[in-house]
């Protein structure tokens, strides 16, 4: 995922709207097209803007809908600086690795 920028003031274009998403919690999430290949992605809660990134490409805004929605009902009554912290966590470091293990074979 490529993030042109993270943004704390609202950018969103309705007339280029192509998302708006209700999540619980009286989340929305929408996604608007900025300057080609880019969109924005937003995030607020009862009309009170939260977040907003600009991102390079659908897969990416598509990338952060999805981990706010999943976050948003896995954490119910999450506050608006917690879901922040954790989507510009996420957005910067956006694969968790997982460590290798030892592939074990048994002989028998």
């Amino acid at each position: 995922m490529q993030i042109v920028e993270i943004y704390t003031e609202t950018r969103f274009n309705p007339e280029r709207s192509i998302l708006k998403e209700r999540l619980g919690e009286g989340y929305v999430v929408q996604t608007c097209a900025a300057d080609a290949p880019n969109f924005c992605f937003e995030v607020s809660q009862a009309r009170n803007f939260i977040l907003g990134f600009e991102v390079a490409g659908a897969r990416s805004a598509e990338f952060l809908s999805i981990i706010t929605e999943d976050y948003v009902y896995q954490h119910p009554g999450i506050l608006p600086e917690t879901l922040s912290a954790y989507l510009k966590s996420r957005a910067r470091h956006p694969l968790r690795r997982q460590r290798k293990t030892p592939l074990v074979t048994s002989t028998c």
